[in-house]
Parts: structure tokens; C-alpha cells; sequence
């Protein structure tokens, strides 16, 4: 993927700490409510991304929307449109869509979660389609529904309220997870599948001594009744992930995750500092419990000019543990050691969630691949990122080409500090919709439409 020229830095998810800083939100002209492709506002124009290989069949026509709500300033792969779906949900992280429709979006400036809907079908969901059903404190970020029950994290529990998918308010939640470690990266993202909610947590610190809290952990559904569980009683599923914020079941059931590389690296053998274009941040396919994938010893190659021998996506030793003797660069390439990534991404475009898309709308031929999210960088010269991509895979889970921009900042018309989107999760409406929320600045939920 290639990055995308700027003039200034932006803050990524990495910071411990959680958001970045704000942007300015400079509004534009409202492109057509039914325009099917093109930057909307300030004239439109032709999407900046490549082919997206045949499509495969005629999808529905989503790309219908007030005209005011066109999204300004924006590059669209060809056929693709995005406008504004909703406002109000400030700082908007975990998004997810329930059983009938409706669309749940942790607001975590208000340690809230809104339920919107949109009955009059007009593309968007106004003020009178949006309700809190749920508040609670130091709301982060994970949210799921699953088996009657709307699961949501802060940094040190996790909570479930019964849930009927009615836009009910809710009552009071149960603990069911709890003693989730306090510091450090502040996401705990969830996904429940028929028999165990996954936990992922991340590192404390840019680098940690230990993988024992960088981790994705599983609790059985069947235990969480009780008394709640602990972070230290939960199975270990993969380990040695750095801050692996979203995760996505495939059709298959399999879970896949994106992971955020640390920051500021530096190997004197291999040029001093490196961190511009490594460490990459990866597309992990969880294939077995258990599994390591090398937080905080080893690294994954993304460009590396001293090394030109060596291809994307090889392991190296981190640093600060390449002189303890047992973690050397042929300790990290050792695949009974350290599980390697599906994909390499770019280093600190932080992507924050895939999705494996399964609606009516765009072609068929999005169905063989997955959309990431990425957030965006601070820690390189050049920012890269704050974008929606889509990487084609091949029936073996492999990379079949480079992932491809769909929705992103025009660039050769802007700065991007003039484009106020921080992509962080994805959820697909039962009519193909893709939404898309942003925790920076416009408080607005976006959708990404496909006219055949």
C-alpha cells in the first residue's frame, strides 16, 4: 500500500493512552446524493484508486443520501460513494450492527452506547433515529452482541446487558470479565463466537519484557453466569501481540486480527534508525490456541533498505533483546517459535479493524478479501494512513495483490489536516452499507455505498 503525501503528522491509536488529538473539521460543498463515484464536495472528481479487479454480478444500489450529507474532500475507488450517516456519537470507536438492524457505537467522551437505526430509509439516521441505551464509565471501546446479551469493555472490565435488539434502555449490566490490566494501550476489543468471548489486550508500554498482558485471552460462554472471570484465569488463545485492536470472525469461524507495531526502531545493523517504514503492522490469521506471533522480541520487516535480501515480512530480533542470547534473528524466523503474519502492512498506518464484507451491495468479488481501517500514523515524517483499503486474498489466505484504497483524503487536492476522519471500526447494514465510525473531532459516523 502505498502512503499518501502530507504536510503535517497526525496521532495514531498506539499512543498508550488511547485517541488522538483533534483535527480541524473545514466542511466543503455537498457532492450528489446519488453520485456512484468520485470525491464528493469541492467539484467531485474521479476516485484516486486502481482497479479493483472484474466484478463479478450486480450488487444493489446503495449510494442514496440527502445531498447534504456528501462526504467533502474525499477519493473513492470507482463505483464506490460516502456520505455522512450520522453525528452526534463523539469520539466513536466500537461499532456494531444487531440482529435487526440496528447500529450500536460506543461514544466513549460520554461512556455511552448509542443505538441508531434509520426507519424513514433516507440514507442517513437523524436525531429522532438515535438513542443512549446504555451508559456506563470509562467506556473504551469494545462492544459485541451475541446470544441475547451487548457485551462492552472499559480498560479493566467487561460488561453484558440482557439485549433484545428492541432500542430499549438498558438495565443494569453484569460483570463478567474482570482485573483487566489498567495501563497502557486502553482498548479491549471483543468478539464472542458459540462457545467463548475473546478478549484482546495490549502491551503497557512501547515495548513490554514479557508478552504476559500483550495477549488475546477466551472465556467460555457457558462460565460467564457466576462470578466473574479474571484476565488471569482466561485461556490464552495468541500471544505476543503488541495492540491488536480489531477482530473479525470469518465464514469459516476462524479469527483474524490487525496489530500495531511499536514505534521508534532502531538496529544499528541494519541501518540505526529504521522506524520511518518498520516495524509492520500485520494481518494475523489465528490458526491454532495458543499461537505466538513475537511481542516484544521480534519484529515484522516492512521496507528495509539495509537489508535488501531480505522480503517483507521477515522476523527480526527487537533490540532490546537481541543480546539476551536466545532471541537472534533466526529464533524470530523459526515458525515453531513465532507464527508469521498473512500481511504485512505499512508501518504505523495503524489499522484498527477488518472486516470480512457479506452484504448486498458491492460485487461479489469484495467478498474474497477483507477491508481494513486504518487510523493513521504520527510516529514517521510522511503520515500514512486515514483510509478504508481492501486486500484481495486468494483461497489460501494469501495476499492476491496490494491492498487498494476505497475510501480516503484527496490528496492532490488537499492537506490532509483539512480531512477530519480517524477510521476505527466497520459494520455492515443489512442493505450493504458499510459504516465506518471516527473518534476525532466531527463526531460523525460515515458510510461507504456502491452504485452497480
Amino acid at each position: 500500500m502505498a502512503g499518501r503525501s502530507a504536510d503535517a503528522a497526525h496521532e495514531t491509536d498506539d499512543a498508550a493512552s488511547g485517541g488522538g488529538a483533534g483535527m480541524k473539521d473545514e466542511g466543503g460543498a455537498a457532492g450528489s446524493g446519488t453520485a456512484a463515484a468520485g470525491a464528493a464536495g469541492d467539484g467531485g472528481g474521479a476516485g484516486e484508486a486502481g482497479a479493483m479487479g472484474t466484478p463479478i454480478g450486480p450488487g444493489k444500489n446503495t449510494c442514496v443520501f440527502p445531498a447534504a450529507s456528501a462526504l467533502p474532500r474525499a477519493a473513492l475507488a470507482p463505483g464506490f460513494c460516502a456520505w455522512v450517516w450520522a453525528t452526534g456519537a463523539v469520539q466513536a470507536r466500537g461499532l456494531k450492527v444487531d440482529t435487526k438492524g440496528n447500529a450500536l457505537v460506543v461514544a466513549t467522551s460520554t461512556g455511552s452506547i448509542i443505538s441508531l437505526w434509520d426507519d424513514d430509509h433516507d440514507g442517513v439516521s437523524g436525531a429522532s433515529e438515535q438513542r443512549v441505551i446504555a451508559t456506563l464509565k470509562g467506556l473504551t471501546h469494545g462492544i459485541e452482541v451475541h446470544g441475547g446479551y451487548l457485551y462492552a469493555s472499559t480498560q479493566t472490565d467487561v460488561y453484558r446487558w440482557r439485549y433484545a435488539a428492541d432500542r430499549a434502555v438498558l438495565g443494569t449490566p453484569q460483570v463478567v470479565v474482570s482485573a483487566l490490566p489498567s495501563t497502557g494501550h486502553m482498548t479491549r476489543t471483543l468478539v464472542a463466537d458459540d462457545q467463548y468471548l475473546y478478549v484482546s489486550v495490549g502491551s503497557g508500554a512501547n515495548i513490554d519484557a514479557d508478552s504476559s498482558r500483550a495477549r488475546i485471552v477466551r472465556f467460555a460462554l457457558s462460565s460467564l453466569s457466576g462470578a466473574a472471570s479474571t484476565f488471569a484465569s482466561g485461556e490464552l488463545f495468541a500471544d505476543g501481540l503488541r495492540n491488536n485492536v480489531g477482530m473479525e470472525l470469518d465464514t469459516r469461524g476462524r479469527l483474524w486480527g490487525v496489530d500495531n507495531g511499536r514505534d521508534d526502531l532502531s538496529r544499528a545493523d541494519l541501518g540505526g534508525d529504521i522506524h520511518q517504514d518498520n516495524p509492520a503492522e500485520e494481518l494475523n490469521l489465528f490458526t491454532k490456541a495458543g499461537g505466538y506471533y513475537g511481542f516484544p522480541f521480534c519484529w515484522t520487516q516492512y521496507d528495509l533498505p539495509g537489508a535488501p535480501s531480505t522480503p517483507r515480512g521477515t522476523q527480526w530480533a527487537d533490540p532490546a533483546f537481541i543480546g539476551d542470547g536466545v532471541h537472534t534473528d533466526a529464533w524470530c524466523r523459526n515458525p515453531s517459535h513465532v507464527s508469521p503474519p498473512i500481511a504485512s502492512l505499512p508501518a504505523h498506518a495503524a489499522p484498527l479493524d477488518l472486516l470480512f464484507y457479506s452484504g448486498p451491495s458491492f460485487p461479489t468479488s469484495f467478498k474474497n478479501g477483507v477491508f481494513i481501517a486504518s487510523h493513521g500514523s504520527w510516529d514517521r515524517a510522511e503520515p500514512i494512513g486515514y483510509e478504508l483499503l481492501f486486500l484481495p486474498l486468494n483461497q489460501n489466505d494469501e495476499p492476491n495483490g496490494e491492498a487498494t484504497m476505497i475510501l480516503g483524503y484527496d490528496m492532490a487536492a488537499h492537506s490532509p489536516t483539512l480531512w477530519p476522519y480517524r477510521p476505527v471500526s466497520m459494520a455492515t447494514l443489512p442493505n450493504g452499507v458499510l459504516l465506518l465510525s471516527n473518534d476525532v473531532g466531527s463526531s460523525m459516523i460515515l458510510a461507504v455505498g456502491y452504485a452497480p
